[in-house]
């Protein structure tokens, strides 16, 4: 009897390390396997710019540039023979369209409409467009690309950057993943934008993420050094966007994330600040940030851990994704707790549906705006009943974001072309 029972565990064992073996081998195969890959850019500053991209032979990479598609006189060369191209193009001018082409010898590349510019001090109107969990390829993922493409007049010059709250490839967020539910699915994003991407809990399951994209981590795009490509920002004209990894990193009040993300909100000249990261403070949809569970506890951390800092530095919005719906709360303030905790009468600063005021110097508690946009390639059933997000839909879709130095506008755009929701913050008096 006994021997059968050591039988049986040494082949338990047995079967446990060979399935962590090859569990090993899928993770690292899937991350870092070599793909071909159309070029994207990465680390846009306001006096430079990174190319990337793949070859299936080594060769001399090389970019062409200007300041018009007519006129590409400027040439870079790589100093040797790779597969996995980078040349960043440095010395341009600030807040500067440039046109430039790729070439490459073993990968047949569209080089039309390749445009990029350099980040602004300053502008009078910028436009963000905004997908969360947009990584399932399809149909539904094109619908709400296209939604985007019609209320722009298909002119994608309109928009100015480009952001991602995270899940951008289903399931894994493998190499092959993101070619197929990103870099394909958006290619004319890609040759006009450089993503400002969050890591997302699925994007998280292999190590791609961050293999695929460069961020700042010596604030060469805004704010303060952070030393860590998981957080950092960018300051883009009216505009401080910090970015925060709420996957992989310490959430903890006295970790390194969140120690950098006061003293770079505490450094911030720019009007108007927007957080993103991918799992949300406070949701009802997909996933429930109520449960000190759900999401292995990392709804609550940033509920707990952040949601003051935010308070504390007048953060105007959150941005999250994670639950497949579209939710949103007035401006409110001081509710790290759960939602039987909400009291309308102490946390909501301003009642209003859509139309908000915020001291253009910030004040403590002057309120958040948190929104949830986690519907652009997938929905979940859901409740929606949160009391701090009374702004909830079952609907795909995802954000333009219109920003001047005065005024701050959020639209959720349907998957089939309709404001379903929108709010604005106006900011009054002026900058001492």
């Amino acid at each position: 009897m006994k021997n059968n029972i050591k039988k049986i565990l040494l082949f338990v064992v047995a079967v446990s390390l060979l399935y962590g073996v090859g569990r090993l081998i899928d993770i690292t195969y899937g991350s870092y396997v070599f793909v071909d890959r159309q070029p994207y850019m990465v680390m846009q500053t306001k006096n430079s710019m990174t190319i990337k991209w793949q070859t299936p032979e080594e060769e001399i990479g090389k970019v062409a540039y200007g300041r018009s598609k007519e006129n590409l006189n400027n040439v870079l060369m790589e100093p040797a023979f790779v597969d996995k191209h980078s040349i960043t193009i440095p010395k341009l001018q600030e807040c500067t369209k440039y046109f430039y082409s790729v070439s490459s010898n073993s990968l047949e590349i569209s080089n039309t409409n390749r445009t990029f510019t350099t980040l602004c001090s300053n502008a009078s109107a910028q436009r963000l467009w905004v997908i969360g969990d947009s990584g399932k390829k399809g149909k539904k993922q094109q619908e709400v690309y296209k939604s985007m493409q019609d209320y722009i007049a298909n002119n994608l010059d309109s928009l100015n950057m480009w952001v991602l709250l995270g899940d951008n490839a289903y399931t894994s967020g493998t190499q092959n993943q993101y070619n197929e539910a990103m870099f394909k699915p958006y290619k004319e994003m890609i040759k006009k934008f450089a993503p400002w991407a969050v890591i997302g809990n699925h994007d998280a399951r292999r190590w791609a993420f961050y293999d695929i994209f460069d961020f700042p981590i010596n604030a060469e795009s805004g704010g303060v050094p952070s030393g860590s490509e998981s957080f950092y920002s960018i300051d883009n004209a009216n505009l401080h966007l910090v970015m925060l990894d709420s996957e992989t990193v310490d959430r903890a009040s006295d970790a390194e994330m969140a120690q950098w993300l006061e003293k770079d909100l505490q450094a911030n000249t720019k009007p108007w600040v927007i957080v993103a990261f991918h799992t949300p403070p406070y949701t009802d949809g997909g996933h429930h940030s109520d449960s000190d569970y759900d999401s292995r506890g990392r709804m609550k951390d940033m509920r707990e851990n952040f949601v003051p800092l935010f308070d504390k530095y007048s953060v105007d919005l959150v941005l999250g994704g994670h639950s497949h719906d579209y939710e949103r709360s007035r401006l409110i303030a001081g509710h790290t707790g759960k939602s039987d905790t909400f009291d309308k009468q102490k946390h909501i600063v301003q009642d209003s549906d859509n139309s908000y005021t915020k001291p253009l110097n910030a004040v403590q508690n002057s309120g958040t705006i948190y929104q949830v946009c986690g519907s652009s390639s997938k929905l979940d059933k859901a409740e929606l009943n949160h009391p701090a997000l009374p702004f909830s839909l079952q609907v795909m879709g995802s954000l333009i974001i219109d920003i001047t130095p005065k005024t701050l506008s959020s639209k959720f755009l349907t998957i089939d072309g309709k404001i379903a929701d929108e709010f604005i913050i106006t900011k009054t008096g002026d900058i001492k």
